[in-house]
């Protein structure tokens, strides 16, 4: 989740910016792979009988692989996958998960938002690219944390 955060993040900054970093080129295939990544944690977390992981790995599985293929990378697309964030957020806070993962899914739906808003309002010199590259990395470093804090188990996970 942190890699391809990341690459939007950068995106929207490039896009913002005017650069050419190249990340236009990456952020398709490398989201391709990280969907791949999460059809196989989705699968192990339905193994070990965790329904919440499974069905939330299984939509960044979906929301990576499925939705620009179905809908092509429109407005409507990141709209409807910003909302399933928010109701994984909203499941999240209701099932008592870390406070942190709830962050987490708000940042990215805003993410997603942002690129949506991008996307409707043509791509140009636009706010809505340096949101979604602020959100992007923001949620990077969301994602970083908590990977590093549940794998070391030395850092708060609030």
């Amino acid at each position: 989740m942190a890699v391809i955060t990341l690459v939007f993040g950068l995106l929207g900054i490039e896009f913002y910016q005017g650069l050419d970093w190249g990340m236009g080129i990456v952020a398709a295939p490398l989201a391709a792979i990280i969907g791949v990544v999460f059809v196989i944690l989705t699968i192990s977390a339905l193994r070990f009988g965790n329904a919440f992981a499974a069905s939330l790995f299984g939509f960044i599985a979906i929301s990576l692989l499925i939705v620009p293929i179905a809908f092509g990378f429109s407005f409507m697309a990141f709209v409807i996958m910003a909302i399933f964030y928010l109701v994984f957020m909203i499941i999240a806070f209701l099932i008592g998960a870390p406070k942190l993962l709830g962050i987490l899914l708000l940042l990215v739906a805003l993410l997603y938002l942002f690129v949506g808003l991008f996307i409707n309002d043509g791509l140009g010199d636009s706010v809505f690219g340096i949101l979604f590259g602020i959100f992007g990395v923001l949620s990077f470093l969301v994602a970083l944390y908590m990977a590093f804090a549940l794998s070391t188990q030395k850092l708060p996970v609030f």
